[in-house]
């Protein structure tokens, strides 16, 4: 294998600066245009079959590309737009979106045009959820491309001799995909043999008659499956528990004679090549773990892995670190140490927390300990759970605005909440009134999510994703056709820091002091806070503010929580499915808060909602002990689909090897309290501020976004001042 360091330059960028062969089929656009015409022609054929077969005729024409500095050495030329996080390709353009679009204005034209309304407003986005998805890697991974044909044939024609039409019809369209990737794969060998890449060739041969054998080959079947899958728009968002998964196959290039050495360097590739594709949100990995009994999953090739991507300071793919009790304190000690020096692309999630929220749903540990995080730091249980993590954001501190308009959203005069009645005699007629706008607008994401489930298939067949399951192959049934042991659904609500903060300044500034009406602060919102200066500092400056360990809003935390606890986590819906829940935004809060009116905490027209479980921006006073508290007094278990403690902290908290032992104390405090899941920033605003300012001498530094990285100098200058106030009291 050539050396990684010096071919390192040549594969960070290819995806960017890909220059494909003409000979090898037809350009992007060319295939965006003859998709389009077939999607227009394709009249009343069967959908999923239509799908099969545009997808065949992609990998038969699109264009390809052989880098010979990389092991990874294929590129498909399919539409992508690398400029920024990768673009959407062009199945997903002519084919997917326009389908979608038509089924829903169709089936549903009035539900969609109220989810339209809540899109445009920053209310809520509410969509069956394609994009997140968990293959069941160790289903496939042992069968490789050629076993899952063999398997789809030997279960078509099971169903076909028991008359089952459904199974036929959705077995011939994985059998035309595989069929179709088979033959890409052949192209892609024949075209290989032109370049010096010998490894390359070999593995491409090997992998289309038979599963990987080797720990290269493992790798490549990986890396090509996410290519195969998300030709459409389903997206394999984690590799899985590759320290688990890959093991086997590390072993084996151990006892063939391998060194540690060209194992890393392995490694270094693979990881390198995820650098290049610049997937959206980044492509994340689990490590570590435990299993039903408590013992630790964590091995030697967990270790390998920390150490080589430690090296190289990048931020993609992420890292999913499983925490327990039990877990190599070395191992926990690392990845700490990794976010500490800045490499903070890592989220750790604690098991027991996670094993409770699927006790919580009727799962048991048996089946919740194969869980791995997708996405962002969603559990999902591999191979036996779909669980539709993304199926609707719900902006909380719209729910405010409507409790004191009516219904009214403010910025667009649309009435898109309740309609009520506009005066509350006490506080707590108020907060229950809150708390009737919060149901109205989840109501409506659980019945929108409801109805579009019945045309899941008809909006986007996913035999490919579907394959990666026995129970679906066996059953002949689509995976969103909710074939697996496990069938559930996700909601996540955000900015609730913004809501507990503004319903504290309404209670002790209306009902308590008298300083103003409730009508009159109503008013004072739709004019922007324009007049009313004096109380809005006054309100800015009061400490009861969520996010300082400090009774009144924690309390209101609380009683929210809890009341989405017990209405809604759990609750069951068509199909034997669950309702997840979530509390975070990844990076909603600052979109959605730019279609925001001003709320009552103080906060202006178009400024950012609350981030996750964060406090607001500058309001969390009592350092990361009182956020902590904060934090620790919901009940996370309960909101399984994520309730994520982001920590930003000064570098001087933890300096020094003393500084390290008390940064890994503090995190194995939040997880004993019971606390989901951490992610963090240990920097200071001076760096920030130095970095806004000569972006050249900061190129490689980082900052956690949400559930994703992204190096600060390339953010826009409105994300980077959120990162800049957030730390800026640190």
């Amino acid at each position: 294998m050539k050396p990684f360091n010096k071919n390192r330059k040549y594969i960070e960028n290819e995806f960017e600066e890909a220059s494909f062969d003409a000979v090898t089929g037809l350009s992007a656009e060319e295939l965006y245009t003859k998709l389009s015409e077939m999607q227009e022609k394709s009249g009343d054929l069967e959908r999923e079959r239509f799908c099969a077969e545009a997808y065949a005729f992609l990998l038969e024409k699109l264009q390809l590309e052989i880098n010979e500095h990389t092991p990874f050495a294929v590129k498909f030329n399919i539409g992508v737009d690398y400029s920024g996080f990768a673009g959407i390709d062009v199945f997903d353009s002519a084919i997917f979106r326009k389908q979608r679009e038509k089924v829903l204005s169709e089936k549903l034209p009035e539900d969609y045009a109220r989810m339209v309304d809540g899109d445009i407003t920053g209310l809520s986005l509410i969509y069956t959820d394609f994009w997140h998805t968990v293959p069941g890697w160790d289903y496939i991974i042992p069968l490789g491309f050629s076993g899952v044909l063999e398997n789809a044939k030997a279960s078509r024609k099971k169903h076909e001799n028991d008359g089952d039409a459904r199974a036929v019809r959705f077995l011939d369209s994985v059998i035309i995909r595989y069929e179709a990737i088979l033959g890409c794969m052949r192209r892609i060998y024949e075209y290989s043999l032109s370049f010096d890449v010998p490894e390359f060739s070999e593995a491409i041969k090997n992998l289309t008659i038979a599963p990987p054998k080797s720990l290269y080959e493992v790798m490549l079947f990986s890396v090509l499956f996410l290519y195969f899958e998300e030709i459409g728009c389903e997206r394999g968002r984690t590799l899985g528990p590759i320290d688990s998964l890959y093991y086997p196959f590390y072993k084996s290039a151990l006892d063939g004679g391998a060194s540690l050495e060209e194992i890393k360097e392995m490694f270094r590739y693979f990881f390198i090549h995820f650098t290049a594709t610049k997937r959206f949100a980044q492509q994340p990995f689990l490590i570590c773990g435990s299993d039903v009994l408590g013992n630790d999953r964590t091995n030697e090739l967990s270790h390998l892995i920390l150490d080589v991507y430690d090296e190289l300071n990048i931020l993609d793919p992420k890292i999913h670190l499983r925490y327990h009790k039990n877990i190599d304190p070395e191992i926990f000690k690392k990845a700490l140490s990794m976010i500490r020096r800045g490499n903070s692309s890592i989220c750790i999630v604690n098991d027991e927390a996670v094993f409770r929220g699927y006790e919580k749903l009727g799962i048991p540990r048996e089946d919740s300990q194969n869980y791995v995080l997708l996405g962002c730091y969603e559990p999902v249980i591999m191979g036996l759970e779909e669980a539709e993590v993304g199926v609707a954001w719900i902006n909380s501190a719209k729910s405010i605005e409507y409790l004191l308009t009516g219904g009214r959203d403010i910025l667009s005069g649309k009435y898109l909440g309740l309609k009520t009645d506009k005066s509350y005699a006490t506080f707590d007629e108020l907060f229950d009134g809150y708390l009737r706008q919060l149901d109205y607008t989840v109501d409506f994401a659980i019945e929108f999510a409801e109805k579009q489930s019945k045309y899941n298939v008809l909006m986007n067949p996913s035999p490919i994703y579907s394959s990666t399951f026995a129970n679906c192959i066996e059953k002949g049934r689509d995976v969103h056709e909710y074939s697996l042991k496990y069938n559930n659904f996700s909601l996540k609500c955000f900015g609730l820091a913004t809501v507990v903060d503004s319903l504290c300044a309404i209670k002790k500034f209306v009902y308590e002091n008298g300083e103003i009406s409730l009508e009159e602060l109503t008013g004072a919102l739709e004019k922007n806070w324009s007049g009313y200066e004096d109380l809005r500092i006054k309100i800015l400056n009061d400490k009861d503010k969520y996010g300082n360990g400090r009774a009144l809003p924690d309390n209101i935390m609380q009683r929210i929580t809890e009341h989405l606890e017990e209405k809604y986590v759990g609750k069951e819906f068509s199909y034997g499915r669950r309702l997840r829940f979530g509390l975070d935004s990844i990076d909603t809060h600052l979109y959605r808060g730019r279609v925001t009116a001003a709320t009552p905490d103080g906060r202006l027209a178009g400024e950012v909602v609350s981030r996750n479980l964060c406090a607001t921006p500058g309001m969390d006073r009592a350092g990361i002990t009182g956020y902590m508290q904060s934090v620790l007094k919901i009940n996370s278990e309960a909101f399984l689909n994520s309730a994520i403690f982001d920590f930003t902290m000064h570098p001087s908290a933890i300096e020094g090897e003393k500084g390290l032992i008390d940064f890994v104390s503090l995190i194995k405090i939040f997880f004993d309290g019971g606390g989901f899941a951490v992610q963090g920033n240990i920097v200071n605003s001076e760096t920030l501020k130095a970095a806004q300012n000569d972006p050249r001498a900061y190129s490689t530094l980082q900052i956690r976004v949400c559930g994703w990285n992204e190096y600060f100098v390339r953010m826009s200058k409105a994300k980077q001042d959120y990162f800049i106030k957030e730390s800026e009291l640190k």
